[in-house]
């Protein structure tokens, strides 16, 4: 009898149509990061349904990756404020560590590890916590920074403007003026000199758990906090690199000032906090359905292809002044 037509052998094409339940693992797989030629035999099977339990193809499950070494691993919130570090990326090599997606490749010549961790609680200590224990046994010694967008809270800083703090800054013991580890504090004095940036050292950044979104808010965090800058993810950041003994620092730039709303409730409709996860659909279908929107979403992101630029201009002069060194 005709495979696909009640045999004993049925062909994959019948076995599609039949299993609903297959169906929706063959689409998973199509649209995940692990190559069909891995799971082709299992595919190609009579009896492909029950080979392919429910878990078989998520984050959790996929085969373990070597991790190249690197100087610096480098963690940003979001896919949208690492688009540039991405494309200045030369040789880069995408891989998964759990559910966090991380490039390696070489900037300014020097090796980097790029960690999208997402932004805020608990996702992005959740995915931190999980490089860093990754990269653990590569014994290495050299830096762990976060950066991307920040919102300033302290009125004398301004859009594009670069804070950046130490990541014993915030440490009780240390509270009188921290001694700046000389690994943190040359490259990023350097790119200052080499970029003649607007960057500033502060003290304390505000760990929010929301958005702090209007000028009124802003205001009040910083009458409060006494913090420069807002932002959702320093916090548990600091508290990681004291647990794994590594020397790090936060730098951030500037996207929007104390004077300057930040859309939230656009934000929220683009990024899913409790599932920590982009969603472009719903926020297409808000725009859809509320044409009024976009004009506000575009005015909001007008400015932060610039600040984009800013941050990787000076990351990268810092990182390039680790290579003059050694």
């Amino acid at each position: 009898m005709p495979q696909g037509t009640g045999g004993s052998n049925p062909s994959l094409s019948a076995i599609f149509r039949r299993h609903r339940h297959f169906r929706y693992h063959c689409l998973r797989a199509a649209f995940s990061t692990v190559t069909v030629k891995q799971y082709a035999p299992a595919l190609s099977h009579p009896r492909a349904p029950a080979l392919l339990p429910p878990p078989f193809i998520f984050p959790k499950n996929r085969p373990p990756v070597a991790i190249p070494a690197a100087m610096l691993t480098l963690f940003i919130p979001s896919a949208y404020e690492a688009a540039d570090f991405r494309r200045a990326l030369a040789n880069p090599c995408k891989t998964h560590i759990g559910d966090t997606t991380v490039f390696t490749g070489t900037l300014e010549g020097v090796p980097l590890r790029l960690a999208v961790c997402g932004m805020g609680q608990p996702h992005s200590a959740r995915r931190i916590a999980a490089v860093l224990e990754a990269i653990a046994p590569l014994r290495e010694t050299d830096l762990v920074w976060l950066a991307g967008f920040g919102g300033g809270l302290d009125p004398s800083l301004k859009r594009y403007d670069i804070v950046w703090l130490d990541g014993t800054a915030e440490d009780e013991a240390a509270a009188t003026g921290p001694a700046t580890h000389p690994a943190t504090l040359a490259p990023i004095s350097a790119a200052i000199a080499a970029t003649g940036a607007s960057a500033r050292r502060i003290e304390k950044i505000y760990t929010s758990e929301v958005v702090v979104d209007t000028p009124e808010k802003k205001a009040a965090a910083f009458r409060e906090t006494a913090a420069a800058i807002v932002d959702m993810e320093t916090a548990p950041f600091l508290e990681l690199l004291k647990k794994h003994n590594r020397q790090g620092a936060v730098i951030r730039v500037i996207s929007d000032d104390v004077s300057e709303e930040f859309p939230a409730d656009l934000i929220g409709r683009s990024y899913d906090f409790a599932k920590g996860r982009t969603t472009p659909f719903r926020l297409a279908w808000h725009l859809f359905t509320h044409p009024s929107d976009i004009g506000r979403m575009r005015r909001s992101l007008a400015p932060l292809p610039e600040a984009r630029r800013h941050l990787l201009r000076f990351i990268a002069a810092a990182v390039k002044s680790t290579a003059s060194a050694s």
